[in-house]
């Protein structure tokens, strides 16, 4: 067993480094909440000399309702409503409000402040301190944290851990609350105080060992005509907001929009960890316990991904070298068991593989009208007219096809494509190689090239020859299976005359033979994997890739919750992963599948191909066809 949660999981979203302003650095006067405290002297004195009067049939109903709904919680909810401890006493003074334990912490509430701005956060803070304590008669304030707007982080509630709060009535047991400070209407909050929250609420799951894809069990008191019990008892996940469990609007619409998109940001991060229950017993420190040997190559290489990402995001050199030997210990165990648990790969029989067969593809030949076509021994001149083909103004034709072999090439004369970055003209993307065909749909020139599939992989520009040489081998053999996913489960366009497109928001971005003249270790590599596929239960599947996402991928589904083209079909395969390394923030394709700037990332830790392209797809294998 190694206890790696806390090590990890914090530095991903830098919840290592949080700092939170404890109430003796705020300034909290303690006295306050103290029996013997003047106010309160005062306060219980005057209590004493007023008229007690019999209970009237309000306070009857709601005393029995009290206590209805107590013996109810705490049958059927024992868990979460059981107190460890009652502390009635400090520094030898009586507690105004006497200071309740609970035995676990198991969800996390966050709540808004209706609070006016102030120029200095330690003078608001101990004005809501004192408004809290002694003009509302509370004994302390309600909430056990609280995010100033810039973002400070304030520690509110004496007592810090395992302390029961006060402010959604039945949910006070087992839960931490957190408190946003400002006044939201229709306003978010500061990007500041959003960074803030995500890393106090990693700080508190990290300590309270709470998985956030969990749910936990609410309950609001029922407010409604027809409540057929004084309670609404219900599941829900264990990070809400204050209207989750409570009547109340808060918070308003446009921040809790904003936490609805934290919860999903966040619940990725605890997805694969096992946790142990954290009950509260003396003098022992509970720890998450990974089991190493029981987790799947999968989970294996999510983990793996974390740890290489924890090094490189270790905030200071001290941080690198104090933790430099854990890291390495840690990574070498990880890897090891990935390659116990490595496969072979095997030979499929496949009665739909055929090497010979060629394939079509559209080119994006931008004249309409007229292509000059030259062959090692000619040259064609080719026109539309009256919707055929005349060529070098002799023949009328419906379709042209131009030929080469493996030792020529074909050049597209009339089609300029030197590359911006080649000055000195050394580079035509205007050649290709086996067959040209011309025809006319629609009044206008249809060039498309046929070739074979090997030929077709080593003219893709969806990786570049400088790249690390297993990010290469990752983007060719996914560029491969989902080239013949196409040929043998699907047809990109089954009402054309041609199979594919070079257009890279069609299909795969295709840039003719002048690429293998600069590319010698893509060509390489496209020789040394050649065959090889990946498959998901013993069958190809079709392996989405892209350029970057912000920081994770998506799942099939998810995907297709905003893409009308999708079928309903299940892809297994394809799972949401973290996926963090891009220095731009916006969204280049579709997140779904390999992420080319994440597997370049990955590639330079030494993840080999199969590591990579397995950790973005689960449960699949790559074989041979």
């Amino acid at each position: 067993m190694y206890s790696v949660f806390g090590f990890i999981y914090s530095g991903v979203v830098s919840a290592s480094d949080i700092k939170i302003i404890s109430r003796s650095e705020w300034g909290a006067e303690e006295i306050r909440r103290y029996k013997d405290y003047g106010f309160w002297k005062n306060y219980f004195n005057n209590l004493e000399s007023w008229n007690v009067t019999e209970e009237t049939a309000a306070e009857k109903y709601k005393r029995e309702k009290t206590k209805s709904i107590n013996d109810f919680l705490s049958t059927n909810y024992k868990d979460d409503n059981t107190l460890a401890s009652t502390v009635n006493t400090e520094n030898w003074h009586e507690l105004v409000w006497p200071i309740q334990k609970t035995n676990y912490v198991k969800a996390i509430v966050v709540h808004h402040t209706d609070t006016a701005p102030w120029i200095n956060s330690y003078d608001a803070i101990r004005s809501i301190y004192k408004y809290h304590t002694l003009s509302r008669l509370w004994g302390d304030i309600g909430y056990n944290y609280l995010i100033w707007f810039d973002w400070e982080i304030f520690e509110w509630r004496a007592w810090w851990d395992y302390v029961v709060w006060a402010q959604a009535i039945r949910n006070n047991r087992s839960t931490v609350w957190v408190a946003l400070i400002w006044q939201y209407g229709s306003e978010k909050i500061t990007d500041k105080q959003y960074e803030s929250l995500k890393k106090l609420v990693i700080y508190l799951s990290e300590k309270y060992w709470i998985d956030l894809n969990n749910l936990y069990d609410y309950h609001k008191d029922c407010v409604w005509n027809n409540c057929k019990s004084y309670l609404e008892n219900y599941k829900d996940d264990v990070l809400v907001w204050h209207r989750d469990v409570g009547n109340t609007s808060c918070p308003w619409n446009a921040l809790y929009e904003q936490l609805q998109t934290l919860k999903s940001e966040l619940k990725i991060k605890t997805s694969w960890f096992t946790y142990v229950k954290n009950k509260i017993t003396p003098n022992v420190k509970t720890a998450l316990d990974i089991k190493l040997d029981k987790l799947s190559e999968y989970n294996l290489l999510k983990i793996l991904a974390l740890l290489d990402y924890k090094i490189d995001q270790s905030t200071s050199l001290v941080d690198k070298n104090k933790n430099s030997l854990i890291y390495k210990n840690i990574r070498t165990m990880v890897l090891s068991k990935i390659k116990s648990k490595k496969q072979e790969s095997s030979k499929i029989v496949t009665s739909w593989y055929d090497k010979n067969n060629k394939i079509s593809i559209k080119l994006s030949y931008p004249d309409e009208n007229n292509i000059k076509i030259k062959k090692w021994n000619r040259e064609y001149d080719i026109k539309v007219s009256s919707w055929k083909l005349l060529v070098n103004n002799i023949l009328l034709q419906d379709t042209v096809t131009v030929t080469s072999n493996s030792e020529s090439y074909l050049e597209i004369s009339s089609w300029d494509r030197i590359p911006t970055w080649d000055i000195k003209q050394k580079y035509n993307d205007n050649k290709f190689r086996w067959d040209l065909i011309l025809s006319v749909k629609e009044g206008k020139l249809l060039v498309v090239n046929k070739l074979y599939l090997s030929d077709y992989l080593k003219w893709l520009w969806e990786v570049s020859d400088s790249d690390n040489s297993e990010k290469i081998k990752t983007i060719v053999v996914a560029a491969r299976t989902y080239a013949r996913w196409y040929m043998t489960k699907a047809y990109k366009f089954p009402w054309e005359s041609y199979q594919w497109s070079d257009n890279p928001d069609e299909f795969q971005r295709y840039l003719w033979y002048s690429l293998e003249q600069r590319s010698p270790k893509i060509n390489k590599i496209v020789d040394d994997t050649q065959d090889q596929i990946i498959t998901y239960n013993d069958d190809i599947i079709k392996p989405w890739y892209f350029t970057q996402s912000s920081w994770k991928t998506l799942s099939y589904k998810d995907y297709c919750k905003d893409n009308l083209d999708c079928k309903k079909v299940n892809y297994p395969y394809l799972s949401s992963v973290f996926d963090p390394w891009s220095v731009w923030k916006t969204k280049l394709g579709h997140w779904v599948g390999i992420s080319w700037a994440w597997a370049t990332y990955l590639a330079s830790k030494w993840w080999t191909e199969d590591m990579i392209i397995k950790y973005y797809l689960k449960w699949v294998k790559i074989e041979k066809m």
